[in-house]
């Protein structure tokens, strides 16, 4: 038997069945009105961590507001624009608040909750307790709002979340040009609670990489023909 976690009701281990559809559709289909929680149990989970929640804020165009801390932000860095082009989200689309407290951001990640004005409400932070967490949960249900939180924790925070994916990397396989080259990025995600009584689960997400024949040129040398340097000799070919 396996147990959700915090979700009060046990229910029969996952099954063979596991792959009969697509787990995948889970983390682009978060329901409203909830809070949901990607955790990163060390700093080295923490970029499989992001690709996930990029991956759940595709499922909407509007605004997202994206609330981190200053301690996030020296581990991590600040949301990088191409990147974020490249998961398919427009960066303008993000509404960036940087908090130098917890308390501050877990302020801010409430009052975004409240309203109806973004696809989801992103909060990068430590461990939230469970005062704060039944807060932000009463929040979102109360205005059927969304909270994305990515938390790194080396332990599973008591929470009031709808749903836990605990998310780390994976190795990856062989790359098609050399078989001792790192392959795709890979990372394992595994459902770890669900107050909704899914039963718990794990799969490995892929983030392929851009074909093999497309080679991107900076800006200043695309979409000219190439030319010889002054002086230098042209050699024909054929």
């Amino acid at each position: 038997m396996a147990r959700i976690g915090g979700a009060g009701v046990t229910l029969p281990a996952l099954g063979a069945e596991a792959g009969a559809r697509d787990r995948t559709q889970m983390l682009t289909s978060l329901p409203f009105g909830e809070v949901h929680e990607l955790w990163a149990e060390t700093m080295a989970d923490y970029t499989a961590a992001m690709a996930c929640l990029l991956t759940a804020l595709k499922d909407n165009d509007k605004p997202i507001l994206w609330i981190t801390s200053r301690a996030a932000v020296l581990d991590h860095g600040l949301p990088y624009g191409p990147g974020l082009r490249q998961h398919g989200i427009p960066p303008e689309r993000i509404i960036l608040v940087q908090a130098h407290k917890t308390i501050d951001a877990l302020w801010a990640i409430e009052e975004g909750l409240k309203t109806d004005a973004f696809a989801s409400v992103v909060g990068e932070c430590g461990p939230v307790d469970l005062t704060a967490s039944r807060r932000l949960t009463l929040a979102a249900q109360t205005h059927g709002s969304r909270c994305l939180l990515l938390v790194r924790s080396g332990e599973a925070p008591s929470s009031a979340a709808h749903s836990r994916f605990r998310i780390a990397p994976a190795v990856s396989h062989d790359a098609f040009f050399d078989a001792k080259a790192p392959g795709d990025a890979r990372g394992t995600v595994s459902l770890v609670k669900h107050r909704g009584g899914e039963r718990p689960f794990s799969f490995t997400m892929e983030w392929p990489s851009h074909a093999q024949d497309y080679l991107s040129m900076a800006p200043t040398l695309a979409d000219r023909p190439a030319a010889p340097r002054a002086g230098e000799p042209v050699h024909a070919t054929g």
